[in-house]
C-alpha cells in the first residue's frame, strides 16, 4: 500500500486527488466483485448485477464531479491501496467463498464508503458537483448494506457462531488491508477539512453494528472490532500525545 502521509501539509489538490481517486477506482471494483459474486450464486444473479450497475454508476458520477472541480483521480495511488483487496477478492472468488465475498464487500468495504462518503458532505459545498455524487452513492451503498444484512441472516440463522467463525476468518485480511487504507487516507481526510478519527471510529462502529445485526452479540462483536482496529487505534493515540 501507498503511504499517505502528508504530515507536512501537501496541498488540498494532492489530498482531493488522491481521495477521488480512491473513490472512482473503489467503485470500479465492488462493481467487478459484485459481478463476480453473481457468477457463484445463480440465484441472486439479478440483484447482484444490480448493485454491480449502481457501483459502476457511482464510478461515473464521481468522475463527472471531478470533472466539475477540476479534480484529477489519482489511479496510481488508488492502484496501490486497492490492490491487497484485489487479490483478496481474487482468492475468495477461485475458492467459490460466496460468504467471504460478501463479508468483505458488503461489510468491510462498504462499511469505508460510508464511513468517508456520509462526513464528506460536510464539506462537498467546496467541491462543485459532490454533493449529490456521495449523497446518492451513500444511499445506494445503504441499500447494498440491507440486502447483505438479509442474507447473511437467513443463510446463518439460528447459528450465531457460524456467522462468528466467517467474519473472524474473513476480518484478518479483510480489515487489515480496508482500515490500512483508512489509516493511510487519515491526512489526506483531514487535508480537505474531515476528521480522520472521527471517520476511523465511524468504521469500526458501523461494523460492529453489521455483526451485531446479524446475530453477534454486541459485547463480542465490539471487542472483535476493536482488536482488529487496534493499530489504527494506537496511532490516534500516538498522534493526540505528541500534540499535547
Amino acid at each position: 500500500m501507498h503511504n499517505a502521509d502528508i504530515s507536512r501539509g501537501a496541498p488540498k489538490q494532492l489530498a482531493m486527488n488522491r481521495l477521488m481517486g480512491l473513490a472512482v477506482f473503489g467503485e470500479a471494483t465492488a462493481a467487478r466483485t459484485y459481478n463476480m459474486m453473481s457468477r457463484l450464486r445463480p440465484e441472486f444473479e439479478k440483484m447482484l448485477k444490480k448493485f454491480a450497475y449502481m457501483e459502476g454508476t457511482h464510478a461515473r458520477w464521481f468522475r463527472d464531479a471531478c470533472a466539475a472541480s477540476n479534480v484529477t483521480p489519482d489511479k496510481d495511488f488508488a492502484d496501490g491501496e486497492l490492490g491487497y483487496l484485489n487479490d483478496q477478492v481474487e482468492a475468495y472468488y477461485e475458492a467459490e467463498d460466496f460468504d467471504a465475498l460478501a463479508v468483505v464487500q458488503g461489510f468491510i468495504v462498504e462499511s469505508l464508503a460510508i464511513s468517508t462518503y456520509a462526513p464528506f458532505l460536510t464539506v462537498a459545498d467546496e467541491y462543485p458537483g459532490t454533493r449529490d455524487a456521495f449523497e446518492r452513492a451513500l444511499e445506494e451503498e445503504m441499500y447494498h448494506v440491507e440486502w447483505i444484512k438479509r442474507y447473511f441472516r437467513l443463510r446463518f440463522y439460528d447459528d450465531g457462531p457460524g456467522f462468528a467463525e466467517l467474519t473472524r476468518r474473513v476480518n484478518v485480511k479483510g480489515v487489515d488491508c480496508v482500515g490500512g487504507t483508512m489509516m493511510n487516507i487519515a491526512d489526506l481526510l483531514e487535508e480537505v477539512g474531515m476528521s480522520g478519527a472521527d471517520c476511523a471510529g465511524a468504521m469500526m462502529d458501523n461494523y460492529a453494528h453489521l455483526l451485531e445485526d446479524v446475530g453477534i452479540e454486541r459485547k463480542e462483536a465490539m471487542r472483535e472490532v476493536t482488536r482488529m482496529f487496534a493499530p489504527l487505534i494506537q496511532r490516534y493515540r500516538a498522534k493526540a500525545s505528541a500534540t499535547t
